[in-house]
């Protein structure tokens, strides 16, 4: 059974109903996909970021509801600790966030969904879905 993690800009997309995104994840069955703790705070953040708050958690919270969260764990801090350091030394960073999700995907064995796929290229051992949009 292959795992998913889906990142926040295709959740996101997703929820505006964007047709690719919502055709996409409908072909995979919701077992397969998760989301990360990380996903889950920005996509909580945006609600509460917005001017219609009230009304965007009432779509958002249910939403989220029907994923798994994988947390970042002790394993997945190793795996950014050590990612980290070898962007760093390349000159490559990536933003911690990006960073935590990836490490979340890798420690799980799960292929990242995000249209991100420029910025996700440089993390090893991070398997990738095509790009969806």
């Amino acid at each position: 059974m292959k795992k998913y993690l889906v990142d926040s800009d295709i959740l996101i997309y997703f929820l505006k109903g964007q047709r690719e995104a919502v055709q996409k994840l409908s072909e995979i069955p919701i077992d397969n996909l998760y989301i990360s703790r990380i996903n889950y705070t920005e996509l909580l953040y945006g609600a509460y970021n917005s001017a219609r708050v009230t009304q965007n958690l009432k779509i958002i919270e249910p939403f989220l509801e029907n994923f798994t969260v994988l947390e970042f764990t002790k394993a997945s801090s190793i795996i950014f600790a050590k990612e980290k350091a070898r962007l760093k030394k390349n000159g490559n960073i990536i933003a911690d966030m990006d960073l935590m999700i990836a490490s979340i995907a890798i420690e799980n064995n799960c292929t990242l969904i995000s249209n991100n796929i420029k910025h996700f290229n440089r993390v090893q051992n991070l398997e990738l879905a095509q790009k969806l949009l």
